[in-house]
């Protein structure tokens, strides 16, 4: 029950504020005053810091080329297994190739350097926000 009101949370936090008019426009969902400040293909996209604390989002730094999180951090989605960097304040799913140790996954990747962040907690959360701002289903449903 938790899981499925945190769903309903996040699309409650990703409706605008502005009026039924501006759902229609990816301006509407996102900028000053809504939970995604900014979005971009290649950077990703940054939350709020009211949107950070509702959601639940905790991190973890990366300190050197391989990586160990709590496999509940990752995301699964079609064939592939992610985690969200946050680096500058944008965060950006990347793809991973694990391997298990009991509740832990490793992975090594070129796309991670020392400072940046990953999501270990409530990164599922963060694929319904993706889906919301660059997927094309959150379009459709519009109408």
């Amino acid at each position: 029950m938790k899981k499925y009101f945190l769903i309903f949370s996040v699309f409650l936090l990703l409706l605008p504020a502005y009026g039924e008019e501006n759902e229609k426009t990816e301006k509407g969902r996102i900028g000053s005053g809504k939970a995604v400040t900014l979005s971009n293909e290649k950077e990703g996209f940054k939350l709020s810091e009211k949107a950070i604390r509702n959601l639940g989002i905790s991190v973890k730094v990366v300190e050197g080329p391989v990586v160990t999180i709590p496999k509940t951090s990752l995301v699964r989605y079609l064939d592939f297994v992610a985690v969200y960097r946050l680096r500058d304040g944008w965060y950006r799913s990347v793809e991973v190739e694990p391997y298990f140790e009991g509740k832990n996954a490793t992975f090594k990747s070129k796309e991670f350097k020392a400072g940046d962040q990953i999501v270990v907690r409530n990164s599922g959360l963060l694929r319904v926000v993706e889906l919301d701002v660059f997927g094309p289903e959150a379009d459709a449903c519009v109408d």
